[in-house]
């Protein structure tokens, strides 16, 4: 039987949302030696925002932003006929079929805060999102990472209090979309891992870890 994963993903699965200003390359997004997370760990070492982290142990009322309810869509494609000179055998309209360019991919979560409020990755600098979500299934398997590339910042904003007392705030951006190619196979030596990666678009990318 081929391995996967068979325990659902749940809100408390996201272990990072993290926003740098260094894009992922090409060639980071085709290697077959480095998983996602380990080549934004490279390019951004210190993120403009982890909105996933731990709770400050000098003060329990005091805690990094976490993200809830992140939703990806978009990577539509339109397909026309247009019309062509002359007809076919059977006297029906000769046409050429078109298709439109891919549209962008659209991210958009929600914050939660308990202290100010960061606005630097509402910035054209904002470059690169990593979300990685585990689902504790075993010490190798449950991984999955999510990388946004060339991202543009849309939105940053709608700041509100909610029913616990905590600030949320909505984070949209986008990227480039297009059709999914072949499987990637990636094989890390530091550390050992093993992972299949998918190109859902031309800057959009997911991988699942098998080992």
């Amino acid at each position: 039987m081929a391995l996967g994963n068979y325990t659902p993903f749940r809100a408390k699965h996201v272990e990072c949302v993290k926003f740098g200003n260094t894009a992922f390359a090409e060639a980071d997004l085709t290697s077959t030696s480095l998983a996602l997370d380990t080549t934004f760990a490279t390019n951004n070492a210190s993120p403009l925002l982890d909105l996933v982290g731990d709770a400050d142990t000098e003060s329990p009322t005091k805690s990094y932003a976490f993200a809830k309810d992140f939703s990806t869509s978009g990577n539509e494609r339109s397909v026309s006929e247009d019309p062509l000179l002359g007809s076919d055998t059977t006297g029906t309209q000769n046409k050429e079929i078109s298709s439109a360019d891919n549209s962008n991919i659209e991210v958009e979560l929600t914050c939660v805060y308990r202290n100010p409020v960061p606005l630097s990755i509402f910035n054209d600098t904002t470059k690169a999102c990593l979300i990685t979500m585990d689902n504790s299934e075993s010490s190798g398997t449950g991984v999955v990472n999510f990388a946004f590339n060339n991202i543009i910042m849309n939105k940053v904003g709608d700041l509100q209090r909610n029913s616990d007392g905590l600030m949320e705030q909505k984070v949209k951006f986008t990227c480039r979309g297009g059709t999914s190619g072949s499987a990637i196979s990636v094989t890390q030596v530091t550390p050992s891992e093993t992972w299949t990666r998918f190109r859902a678009g031309l800057d959009y990318a997911e991988e699942v870890r098998l080992t």
